[in-house]
């Protein structure tokens, strides 16, 4: 499922750009919020949430506060060995 998600698919750029934010997030040990990647990619909320969803349900990204506002992403052991392949291919 991996290469169709991230590599084949309509989509798979922005999901591969929304996994790179949330590993830079991560490194950096600020936030990762739905918003903060759509300012960053230039797409609407709803069009990264969809993203998003599919990346949750997927298992490479996790909702930590799934009830706050915003809700605070991080990145799953297959989300981050994702990064990592993302980072050597560019």
């Amino acid at each position: 499922m991996k290469s169709i998600l991230f590599y084949w698919s309509r989509g798979a750029e922005v999901r591969r750009k929304i996994v790179k934010l949330a590993a830079e997030c991560e490194d950096r040990s600020k936030p990762c919020f739905i918003n903060s990647i759509a300012k960053k990619i230039k797409l609407s909320h709803v069009a990264v949430k969809k993203h998003v969803d599919l990346l949750i349900e997927e298992g490479y990204l996790k909702e930590i506060n799934p009830l706050g506002k915003p809700v605070f992403l991080t990145l799953t052991s297959s989300g981050k060995d994702a990064a990592k392949e993302f980072n050597r291919l560019h």
